[in-house]
């Protein structure tokens, strides 16, 4: 079993709040679900990651906020505060492995 701190290392980049925020300002990106842009503007989404492309499928399994743009994903992760290994997401899809 892969342990949670491992699925992070691994799969989660980079914070991008600025990029994606800048993208979207831009407009530089379009045509994401409607979903995304409703969590954006009701605020429920609090930081975007670059992450992989085969862990954005797990986190899309378990109903995160994933944009899939200009070849990248971020995933629009709704809680902060914590380490990104303590999320329950995290437990939930590290279980699966």
């Amino acid at each position: 079993m892969i342990s949670e701190r491992q699925l992070v290392e691994n799969n989660v980049l980079y914070g991008q709040n600025e990029v994606v925020f800048e993208l979207l300002k831009t407009s530089a990106i379009d045509g994401f679900d409607d979903s995304i842009y409703e969590a954006i503007y009701q605020e429920e989404i609090l930081e975007w990651w670059l992450v992989t492309e085969p862990f954005s499928r797990f986190l899309k399994a378990e109903g995160e906020y994933i944009l899939e743009a200009l070849d990248c994903y971020w995933w629009g992760r709704t809680c902060s505060g914590q380490a990104i290994y303590m999320d329950s997401v995290i437990s939930d899809i590290a279980r699966k492995f």
